[in-house]
């Protein structure tokens, strides 16, 4: 943080920290969440219900949240992105359809008429392949459960890019993000640490964390199979629990396949990023729960 005469602005390597990319992409979460639960109730009017809840959470507030132009412009390009990353292919369609709400939403908003003014930005930067993904993305509503959401989703896109909005920069395989990846800078207890700087004594990697993780579920594993008469019991009643679950939901939910999507997708997408560990046939029994009612509820069969 930095000031004059008592004053305090954020710097903007703040907006690239894990505090503010961790605390929004939980928001986003939550906003998602939130949004399915009102979209089941009543979907007459999706926009119209993501608008209120928009509103209701604080969201419209957010652009308020820092005022030296410097920091703003960092901080409208890292929360739109921020949306952007929620609107791959490889999130459920739900997930992309309120991310793309929520850009259009935030984009849109930006203040024009404050005294004195606030700075703005005019485009949304965004990979080429993303973006061609992105304007095919209205035809793969076609689900009963997200058909209703479709002709919103196709008007808020169509209007982003009648509009110009998008930036289009070189293949995502390339980086051409700035930053390259987010955050860029972690907290921990002893500061912020750049991501390019040799890693500390006592910290983990990426693939050490993987290999312990793994190790661990190997551990758990053997346990579990040298205590089989407290398995049997537990056992029994992760089944009855489940069981209730599916008879009050119904096991052809669409909520449970978008859940289990969306689960997928994102545990295929950390391996893939780990090309270094040993390949893991965890995901074809994964993928394989997906073709059946009931998703990843439906994994374990006694």
């Amino acid at each position: 943080m930095s000031g004059t005469r008592g004053q305090v602005n954020l710097q903007p390597s703040y907006f690239t920290s894990s505090i503010y990319v961790k605390a929004l992409r939980a928001d986003i979460s939550t906003l998602v969440f939130n949004f399915h639960e009102s979209y089941a109730r009543d979907n007459a009017n999706p926009f119209g219900t993501f608008k209120s809840l928009w509103e209701a959470q604080g969201w419209k507030w957010l652009h308020f949240r820092v005022f030296d132009n410097r920091a703003r412009e960092t901080f409208l390009n890292v929360t739109m992105r921020l949306f952007l990353e929620r609107m791959v292919k490889t999130e459920a369609p739900f997930t992309r359809v309120v991310a793309l709400f929520a850009l259009y939403t935030f984009f849109n908003t930006q203040p024009t008429g404050s005294a004195p003014p606030l700075h703005v930005v005019s485009h949304i930067p965004i990979a080429i392949d993303h973006y061609n993904t992105l304007l095919q993305f209205p035809q793969t509503l076609a689900n009963p459960f997200l058909a209703p959401l479709q002709p919103f989703a196709s008007y808020v896109l169509s209007n982003l890019v009648q509009g110009n909005a998008f930036y289009l920069l070189p293949g995502s395989e390339l980086g051409a993000m700035n930053p390259r990846e987010l955050p860029r800078e972690i907290f921990v207890e002893e500061g912020l640490i750049d991501g390019n700087q040799p890693q500390r004594k006592g910290q983990y990697s990426k693939r050490d964390k993987v290999v312990k993780a793994r190790s661990a579920l190997e551990t758990m594993a053997r346990l579990l199979q040298q205590s089989k008469p407290l398995l049997g019991t537990t056992g029994f009643q992760y089944d009855r629990q489940k069981q209730i679950l599916l008879d009050q939901l119904g096991i052809d939910n669409p909520m449970l396949q978008e859940t289990s999507e969306s689960v997928v997708a994102r545990l295929r997408e950390a391996h893939e990023q780990e090309a270094d560990v040993e390949q893991w046939n965890g995901l074809e029994r994964l993928n394989t729960a997906l073709s059946v009612p009931g998703g990843l509820l439906k994994l374990v069969e006694r």
